[in-house]
């Protein structure tokens, strides 16, 4: 079998249906899907089962958060890649032709699809990057360019480096992984659009506390840097990685109104990079501060 594809759920019956209907209007036929219950408490099983196809295999676990439920879909697969969806989101009918043909022509081993950030009203919120180049270094000075959804990877190279299954992780544990990958493996990128990101309110910025967000950005870096090679790798990048997070937990913290410990996050990622404060990111960050003063 070409492709795994692996969806954990925790609590979506009223969206994975759609998701999974969306895997199932693929061109390409030769898949499974994996579904991984992380623990959820609604009627997931009962909508699950109302699907009847042979390639869709449903199992239930403990919760422990989408790293160990991926890791969990990751050990029952048998494709030859593995590919991962959340399960609110969906593919177009040409993921996974679009995906064998890039592979047919580069022989790649870890490589990404383009995605589109779309609301449930089907309404473009945000387009795929035109052009990416150089996918190693703008996952170092860039950040998560991706998302879970359109990474291909060779079942076995998985199997080598898997995602860290701590719960505090949640919700930077992807960007961890292909950090780590980025150290040691060449990463690829197939720039053409086969996935939309649904953006709803249950997955707003705004829906975050304040802590867990700092635990969990600084809990990826420390991950990251105990990693022998990875460290070896980055080491010339450190400020960058942990301006990064800095930025990023400044400006989604002032979103929420934190403006005060936002603020003091731009700073300490200024103090790592200078050259911050003439990146797009100050922009933003600006733009979001005047905008709360403004309302």
């Amino acid at each position: 079998m070409k492709f795994s594809i692996i969806i954990p759920t925790y609590n979506r019956a009223a969206l994975i249906s759609k998701t999974i209907l969306s895997v199932l209007k693929q061109t390409y036929i030769d898949f499974e899907i994996i579904i991984v219950d992380d623990g959820s408490t609604d009627n997931t099983k009962e909508i699950i089962d109302l699907i009847d196809d042979s390639r869709l295999s449903y199992y239930y676990k403990k919760n422990g958060e989408r790293g160990a439920a991926r890791n969990f879909g990751a050990q029952k697969a048998i494709g030859e890649y593995l590919t991962f969806l959340d399960s609110d989101d969906l593919l177009l009918p040409n993921y996974l032709i679009e995906a064998n043909q890039f592979i047919k022509r580069t022989n790649a081993n870890i490589f990404f699809q383009l995605f589109e950030v779309r609301d449930t009203e089907n309404k473009l919120l945000t387009r795929a990057e035109s052009k990416i180049e150089d996918i190693n270094n703008q996952l170092t000075f860039k950040g998560n360019i991706f998302a879970c959804q359109g990474a291909f990877i060779n079942r076995e190279i998985f199997n080598k480096y898997k995602f860290i299954e701590d719960r505090s992780l949640a919700g930077s544990e992807d960007y961890e992984l292909w950090l780590r990958i980025n150290a040691s493996e060449k990463i690829q990128c197939n720039p053409i659009v086969t996935s939309y990101l649904i953006e709803h309110e249950e997955r707003s910025v705004l829906n975050f506390n304040p802590r867990q967000l700092i635990k969990r950005k600084e809990l990826m870096l420390n991950y990251l840097f105990k990693d022998e090679k990875a460290n070896k790798y980055y080491s010339p990048y450190k400020n960058v990685l942990y301006s990064n997070a800095y930025s990023y937990i400044s400006l989604h913290l002032i979103l929420a109104n934190y403006k005060k410990t936002g603020i003091k996050y731009y700073l300490k990622a200024l103090i790592k990079r200078p050259l911050l404060f003439f990146n797009r990111k100050s922009l933003g960050i600006f733009k979001q501060l005047i905008l709360s003063q403004s309302n």
